[in-house]
C-alpha cells in the first residue's frame, strides 16, 4: 500500500489535487440545487427562479473547472510519456555499449513502446479516477449535513466494502505482474521474428517452434494473467456497487423505521447514494490503476537504473586530435561470461594501413571496439600523439573514429554529419551508386539496396563523419571477386591518400601485401603475423 501511494503522488501534482477539490465541491453544487429543488414549492415560481439560477451559477462553475481539469489531465499524459521515453533514451545512449549489448534491444523497446505508454494512459486515468475519490469525500460530507446518521451508515457499509476490496486485491496484483514478465518474454520472441524473418522463412521446424512454442505461448500467458486480474477486479467492483444499492435500500425501506430519517431527508439520502454510484466504482478503479502502474513505473526504473549505473564518464577532452601516433600499452577487457583480450601492446603511425587477422571467436571484433574506445578497457593505457589518455577522456577519443562491421546501419538521414551534400553525391558517384541513390535534402533517397551496395553506401556514410581512422570489419566478405580488387587496390591506397588511419579485418590471403603492418589475434592476443602459416584457432 506504501508503494501504491508513493506512485500516486508521483503521478498528482498539487494542481491537480486542487482542480479535484474544485470539480468535487462544484459536483455537489448542482446536486445540493437538485436535493433543494425538490423540497421546493413547485407551485412557486420565484422560488424555482432563484433556484434555478443557482443551478446555472453551479452549472457554469463545473463546466469551466472540469475544462481546466482536462487540460491539464491531457498536457499531464503527454508531457509524462515524453519525459519518459526521452529518459531512458537520454540513459541508453549515455550508457557503455556491452551494458546496451548484454540488456538487449527487445526489452529497451518493450520498455519504451509498453511500459511508456502504459504509464501516460495510467497517469490519466489516476486522476480521473482521483477526481472521483474527491466527489465521494464531498457527497460524504454533505451527507453528513443534511442526515447524519445515515451517512455514518453509508460510511460503515462503504468503509467494509474497501476494506474486503483491498484484502482481495493481493491476486490481482500478482497477475498484473505475471502478464507484464510474459510481455518481456513475447517482445524478446518478436525480436526473434523480426530480425531473423529470413532465417526463419528458410526454416520450418524453427518457423513452426518460434510461432507456436513461444510466441504462441508468451500470448496466451499475457492473455490468461490479465483475464484473471480483470476478472478479479470485476467481482470487486460488482461488490462495491451492490453495496451502495443495498445502501439505498436500507434509506428507503429501513432507515424512516430505526433511524427516524425524515420523507425528505430519505430523498436527500438516496439522490446522493445514487449519485456517488459511478464516482465511487471508478474511484476503486484507482488501486487497479495504481497496481499497473507500480509494475510498469519498476520495469521502466529498473532501465533506467541500470543505464545510469552503466553510464560513461563524459568528462571533456577538446584537445582530442591525432597527427602522429597511436599506442596502446597493455590494454585489456573481459566479459562477464570470462573470455579476456589482452594485454595489447600497439603502436600505429597516422595514415598506416593495418590488417587484422584471426579465426571465429578469436577476439578481433572485441579488439575493434576496444580500439575505437565503444569498450572501456579494464586496465591498460591509450596514447594519442604522446599523451596518455584516462578515462574520462574516451569518450572524446571515439570520436576520432569511424567504423563498418557486418552489421552496421545505414542511416537515412545525415543527423548531424558535417560533409557537404555536393561532396557526398561525389563520393557515391566514386563508389558507382549514384544510379541507385543520391543525397537531397539532408537524406540518402534510398537505403533498401543489395548487401554489396550497402556496404558502399556505408564506406559513404562513415567518409561523412570525416574521422581521421577508419575501423573495416570483414569489409570485403562476401562481395564479388572485381569488388574486392577494386577495395583493396583502389580504395585503400585512395583513402591513406587522403590521410585516413585504417584498421581493417581480414583473411584475404591474395591481399594481404597492401597493407603496412599485419597482426594476428589468437586467444584474445594480438601478434605480429607470422611469415609462415599458422592456424587461427587454439590447438589442442
Amino acid at each position: 500500500m506504501i508503494d501504491k501511494c508513493k506512485a500516486l503522488w508521483q503521478v498528482l501534482s498539487l494542481k491537480l489535487v486542487l482542480l479535484s477539490s474544485l470539480s468535487a465541491c462544484t459536483t455537489i453544487f448542482i446536486l445540493h440545487t437538485f436535493t433543494m429543488a425538490l423540497q421546493l414549492d413547485s407551485t412557486n415560481s420565484a422560488n424555482l427562479m432563484q433556484g434555478a439560477l443557482w443551478f446555472a451559477v453551479a452549472f457554469c462553475a463545473f463546466v469551466v473547472v472540469q475544462l481546466t481539469f482536462q487540460r491539464s489531465v491531457i498536457r499531464l499524459t503527454e508531457t509524462t510519456i515524453k519525459k519518459v521515453r526521452l529518459d531512458i533514451l537520454d540513459a541508453v545512449r549515455h550508457a557503455r555499449l556491452q551494458m546496451v549489448e548484454q540488456f538487449g534491444q527487445e526489452r529497451i523497446l518493450s520498455a519504451i513502446a509498453y511500459d511508456a505508454n502504459t504509464l501516460s494512459q495510467l497517469n490519466q486515468f489516476v486522476a480521473l479516477s482521483v477526481g472521483h475519490l474527491f466527489t465521494v469525500l464531498a457527497a460524504l460530507i454533505y451527507m453528513f449535513v443534511i442526515a447524519p446518521m445515515g451517512a455514518l451508515l453509508a460510511l460503515g457499509l462503504m468503509a467494509v466494502a474497501v476494506i474486503v476490496y483491498c484484502l482481495r486485491f493481493a491476486g490481482i496484483h500478482q497477475g498484473y505482474e505475471r502478464a507484464r514478465e510474459a510481455e518481456d518474454s513475447f517482445f524478446t520472441h518478436l525480436h526473434d521474428l523480426l530480425m531473423g524473418i529470413r532465417e526463419v522463412k528458410q526454416n520450418a521446424t524453427r518457423n513452426d517452434s518460434l510461432y507456436r512454442e513461444y510466441l504462441s505461448r508468451d500470448a496466451t500467458e499475457v492473455q490468461h494473467n490479465k483475464i484473471l486480474a480483470e476478472c478479479r477486479f470485476a467481482h470487486n467492483q460488482l461488490m462495491l456497487m451492490a453495496a451502495l444499492y443495498l445502501l439505498a435500500a436500507v434509506a428507503v425501506f429501513v432507515a424512516p423505521l430505526w433511524f427516524a430519517l425524515s420523507p425528505q431527508q430519505s430523498i436527500s439520502f438516496v439522490i446522493i447514494t445514487l449519485f456517488i454510484v459511478s464516482p465511487f466504482h471508478s474511484s476503486m478503479e484507482l488501486f487497479r490503476v495504481l497496481s499497473q502502474l507500480q509494475v510498469s513505473q519498476d520495469k521502466l526504473a529498473e532501465i533506467k537504473q541500470l543505464a545510469s549505473d552503466a553510464s560513461e564518464d563524459d568528462a571533456a577532452f577538446s584537445q582530442a586530435s591525432f597527427s602522429h601516433q597511436l599506442t596502446l600499452q597493455k590494454l585489456t577487457f573481459e566479459y562477464q561470461q570470462g573470455f579476456a583480450v589482452g594485454p595489447i601492446n600497439l603502436t600505429v603511425n597516422r595514415g598506416d594501413i593495418v590488417f587484422i587477422s584471426g579465426g571465429n571467436g578469436s577476439g578481433k571484433t572485441t579488439f575493434m571496439r576496444l580500439l575505437s574506445g565503444l569498450y572501456t578497457p579494464k586496465s591498460g593505457q591509450v596514447w594519442l600523439d604522446n599523451a596518455a589518455l584516462d578515462k574520462g577522456q574516451l569518450l572524446t577519443y571515439r570520436q576520432l573514429f569511424a567504423g563498418i562491421s557486418a552489421d552496421s546501419v545505414v542511416f537515412a538521414n545525415r543527423y548531424g554529419q558535417p560533409m557537404g551534400e555536393e561532396t557526398i553525391n561525389q563520393w557515391l558517384e566514386r563508389l558507382e551508386l549514384s544510379d541507385k541513390v543520391q543525397f537531397r535534402e539532408g537524406q540518402f533517397t534510398n537505403i533498401r539496396l543489395s548487401t554489396g551496395q550497402l556496404k558502399r553506401l556505408a564506406m559513404v556514410q562513415a567518409l561523412m563523419e570525416e574521422r581521421p581512422i577508419l575501423v573495416l570489419d570483414e569489409f570485403a566478405a562476401n562481395i564479388d571477386p572485381q569488388s574486392r580488387q577494386v577495395f583493396y587496390r583502389q580504395w585503400l591506397p585512395t583513402l591513406k591518400a587522403m590521410g585516413k588511419t585504417l584498421f581493417v579485418i581480414t583473411h584475404d590471403e591474395a591481399y594481404f601485401d597492401c597493407c603496412d603492418c599485419h597482426y594476428l589475434m589468437r586467444d584474445g592476443q594480438l601478434h605480429p603475423y607470422p611469415a609462415q602459416t599458422l592456424s587461427l584457432v587454439k590447438s589442442h
